[in-house]
């Protein structure tokens, strides 16, 4: 066949996909005068409510515009996020900002903002209000109309990034009916709530109850369930976790450590966190909600828990209080504490209709799409028969309309809705939220990893949150205190890059086509006469001849493929291994502080380090399940091909589908594994939840996809000849002497095999983790790839997770090396 027929083709198919690329030029965007304005939120698409407040945006341009033809026409699209958690893991939004093509309007959780601003993400919204306040308008955000709290969370140093959009506190929420079965009541045989930590800690020991085997039945008060962490505790206890300057992290703050140390004791008292995180494994949502189910008597939750109960717990008899204090603090007149979270809309710094975006805030941010928003979910509610109670508005004139017209003004809502409603609203003038600085997310982990170490009895205290201050210590320092270095232009990189594949395509050419180069080469070599004779003798032109042009034609997009998002990728990671680079930012040459860093500094390094080292245990157990697998299913029995099939098939389910289903498997409490036990009169471990079983968790959960392997030994046991069976059989061995003499020595290049990609593999472990721990309990599987990812992923460190994958690929390349020399002594290959 001719070559200009392919190329025909393969330039036809080209053209078709062209055509049939979805434009962002369709539609609207042909009329003149339209405005596409992108939107990225965590839930996807807009739909529901916003879908309501986004036409009333979209339709009240249209009226400007009919009015004015010089005023745009917006049109708002979003599209599916792919993200498990934007805030969490911004990949995606780091990614698109860094590329040019960012979102022109993403919604944020307010903590975030500050963070990403201080990198240059966000630009600030000050202008706009300025400016829109100048020419009159009325309906431009301002401090004056939202929560000081809900505002302040989203500024940096001065700058206003965010317009708040949402706000939730936390109150202390208690089952009325259990305390009063405990005695716990007032005067008035009424049930009363503790007021302060010591009451608390009482009442969380008095309202556990165990059934007649000793297993947790009830817990009276679980001080990390609901949505109150370290951040609550700490604040309640008059600390603080940053400086007021920003530039100094007081996670070790005593009264912080007094925090800590009060919630160890709390759950030391009512059985350890470890119990207790096995009992709440079995924990359901709606219906079957544990404190609706009477199996948690009292939690500090958020306001939305108000619709939540009006929606599945009219029934029970519950009460809203303060959060407690210390007593020391209540008698230095403090009355009470708490916290709000919430998110905010904000403009990407490469955003490419900012003005749009600027118009599009100020419309959804507004009374009149903030009620439009609330009406349109009443009615979808009361469409469905329930109790409609509104969300908390950040907007103090619209947080006490809607109490006032949907739940004080609302015949139907139950007293004891209304009342915690009215708690959570008149809470929130004094709330906390988050310091706000460039290193929120890593104070956020943190401050949960010091808690699981203290919790957990890893550490004290004390030594856990000192750890944990001195992480985020040395990662603010670099941030406040740029590393010096000399900014790195990329202009260079790509011809060096163009130069380098034409060097070696050039090199192939001659090699494959001159015999003088190939003497020249192996001369400057210093190769052995006979070597070069045989190189010059080879056959020549071997790599361009006719007939592998359709070879190469075939092999064309994968080679383009390597050269475009393989090989230059690869070239461009080393440089930045020695580079200060977050993405976001022109990168700052270093040199090799970044390796510096990982064996000098980061404390965690060692850790994941060790954490996947031993992993390394659970490949020879692989091997021996898959190798025994294969040897029963290559029996010749009727239906043997079926049973391969289903052995196989596990190692073909979706990594997630597969985590999702081992998550249930391994639950403490209604767990197949532990039920099994349990009938055997055999207590179960905690599984995920123990730092001790964790791993070997994970190990045995690898163990189900023995399947793969099985394959490869069922090839290898195919190809040995039935001849030496029946020689060994002959000579009197026994089952055991020709497995062992025959058929491992016949093996032993397909366990050489499995043993490199094995190794391979679990050094590069981490979709178990991320799925099913999220690297705990207590770093137990914060494993490398893992710890990688968060550091380029989370943190922004691009640089420094550039210098762990290559000291990971110095790694595994040394542990091969290792295993390609050591197979010269036991793997044996036909001849």
């Amino acid at each position: 066949m001719s070559l200009w027929k392919p190329i025909l083709a393969g330039v036809f198919l080209l053209a078709v996909l062209v055509a049939l690329y979805p434009s962002r030029r369709s539609g609207l965007r042909d009329r003149a005068g339209v405005v596409e304005i992108v939107f990225m939120g965590p839930g996807g698409p807009i739909r529901g409510a916003m879908e309501d407040a986004v036409r009333d945006f979209e339709e009240a341009s249209r009226q400007v515009h009919a009015g004015d033809p010089s005023q745009p026409i917006y049109r708002v699209i979003s599209g599916q996020n792919a993200a498990r958690d934007q805030v969490s893991d911004p990949t995606r939004f780091l990614i698109s900002v860094a590329g040019g093509v960012s979102p022109d309007v993403i919604f944020f959780d307010r903590f975030a903002v500050a963070e990403w601003a201080a990198r240059g993400a966000f630009i600030p919204l000050d202008d706009c209000m300025e400016r829109d306040l100048a020419a009159g308008r009325t309906d431009v955000p301002h401090p004056g109309r939202y929560y000081k709290s809900c505002w302040d969370e989203a500024c940096y140093r001065g700058k206003v990034y965010g317009i708040p959009n949402s706000v939730d506190d936390r109150a202390l929420i208690y089952n009325k009916d259990l305390l009063k079965r405990a005695g716990l009541v007032d005067g008035r045989g009424e049930a009363h709530p503790p007021v302060d930590w010591e009451e608390l800690k009482e009442y969380a020991v008095k309202l556990t109850e165990r059934d007649e085997q000793g297993r947790l039945k009830v817990i009276g008060f679980a001080p990390n369930f609901g949505n109150c962490w370290l951040y609550m505790y700490g604040w309640m206890a008059g600390g603080e976790f940053m400086s007021p300057e920003g530039d100094r992290c007081t996670l070790n703050d005593p009264r912080i450590v007094e925090a800590l140390s009060y919630m160890v004791e709390v759950y030391d008292a009512i059985g350890g966190y470890a119990e207790v995180s096995a009992f709440q494994a079995g924990f359901q949502s709606g219906e079957l909600d544990p404190f609706i189910q009477g199996k948690v008597a009292m939690k500090i939750d958020g306001g939305w828990q108000m619709s939540f109960l009006a929606a599945y717990g009219q029934e029970v008899s519950f009460g809203v209080s303060a959060p407690p204090l210390p007593r020391r603090e209540i008698l230095r007149g403090r009355q009470t504490v708490t916290w709000n979270g919430g998110w905010a809309y904000a403009i990407p710094a490469t955003a490419r209709n900012k003005d749009a975006a600027w118009a599009f805030i100020r419309h959804v941010t507004s009374d009149r799409a903030i009620r439009l928003m609330v009406e349109s979910d009443r009615e979808i509610v009361e469409a469905q028969g329930r109790l409609f109670i509104p969300g908390q508005s950040p907007v103090v004139h619209l947080n006490e309309l809607f109490f006032a017209q949907y739940v004080a003004g609302n015949p139907l809502v139950p007293e004891k809705i209304r009342e915690g409603s009215r708690i959570f609203k008149e809470l929130l003038p004094d709330a906390r939220f988050r310091p706000i600085t460039p290193v929120g997310q890593l104070l956020w982990n943190e401050h949960r990893s010091a808690m699981e170490a203290a919790l957990y009895h890893e550490l004290t205290p004390k030594e856990a949150l000192d750890r944990g201050t001195a992480i985020v210590q040395r990662d603010l320092d670099r941030l406040l205190q740029p590393q010096r270095g000399r900014p790195v232009s990329w202009e260079w990189f790509f011809a060096a890059y163009a130069v380098l594949l034409l060097f070696t395509a050039t090199v192939v050419f001659l090699w494959d086509t001159r015999a003088r180069f190939r003497r020249g080469v192996g001369r400057l070599l210093r190769l052995e006469s006979g070597t070069v004779d045989r190189l010059v003798e080879g056959s020549r032109g071997g790599y361009f001849r006719r007939q592998w042009r359709g070879g190469y034609a075939c092999a064309a997009p994968w080679m383009i493929g390597f050269i475009v998002f393989g090989g230059g990728p690869m070239l461009f990671s080393i440089l930045m291994s020695f580079c200060d680079y977050d993405v976001l930012n022109p990168p700052r040459l270093i040199g090799f502080q970044n390796y510096t860093w990982m064996f000098t500094e980061d404390r965690l390094f060692p850790l994941a380090l060790w954490n996947t080292v031993y992993m390394v245990l659970g490949v020879p157990l692989a091997m021996a399940v898959s190798l025994g697998l294969a040897l029963l299913l290559n029996a010749r029995v009727r239906g043997i091909a079926v049973w391969r099939t289903f052995f196989y098939l596990p190692a073909v389910v979706p990594m997630v589908a597969a985590s999702i289903l081992w998550i249930w498997m391994f639950n403490p409490q209604g767990g197949l594994f532990n039920l099994a036990l349990g009938s055997l009169g055999v207590e179960g471990p905690l599984w995920l939840q123990d730092a001790r079983w964790s791993k070997p968790s994970i190990i045995v959960m690898g163990l189900w996809g023995a399947g793969s392997g099985m394959i490869i030994w069922l090839a290898g046991l195919k190809s040995i000849p039935e001849e030496l069976y029946e020689a060994a059989s002959l000579d009197g061995a026994s089952a055991w002497q020709q497995f062992r003499h025959v058929t491992l020595p016949q093996l032993s290049p397909y366990l050489f095999f499995n043993l490199v990609m094995g190794l391979i593999g679990t050094f590069q472990i981490f979709g178990q983790a991320f799925i099913m721990t999220q690297g705990g309990p207590v770093n137990s599987t914060l494993f490398y790839v893992y710890h990688l990812f968060n550091q380029a992923f989370r943190y922004g460190h691009m640089g420094y997770a550039s210098a762990m994958a290559w000291f990971l690929f110095l790694i595994v390349m040394g542990v091969t090396l290792v295993q390609v020399w050591l197979s010269r002594r036991w793997v044996h290959y036909e001849v």
